[in-house]
């Protein structure tokens, strides 16, 4: 595992998402966060439950405290998905009914 500042992780964050190690992340010398690459191999699938785990349980509070439902949050991803692709065959110059 290396050690950074958060200074230090912002300024290099893709050279660390690059080296696939885990980083604690330090502010005022006392820990802030991890990153933990999502393919380290050298993390234990315990750590990635507790780190997802963590993650799920503050977006449900989240979403608790907002009043929206995962249905709500779902058709987002959906639409969301939808218009993305839609911009992806735009800025190529190509449309799936042209093709057609």
């Amino acid at each position: 595992m290396e050690f950074a500042s958060v200074r230090e992780f912002k300024t290099h964050a893709s050279e660390f998402i690059r080296r696939k190690e885990a980083v604690m992340v330090f502010r005022n010398g006392k820990p802030a966060g991890v990153f933990i690459p999502w393919e380290d191999i050298n993390v234990d699938d315990e750590v990635r439950r507790a780190a997802l785990k963590a993650l799920v349980a503050k977006v449900a509070k989240e979403r608790q405290e907002k009043g929206i439902t995962e249905e709500e949050v779902l058709e987002d991803f959906a639409t969301f998905r939808k218009d993305r692709r839609g911009r992806e065959h735009r800025a190529f110059g190509t449309d799936r009914r042209e093709s057609e």
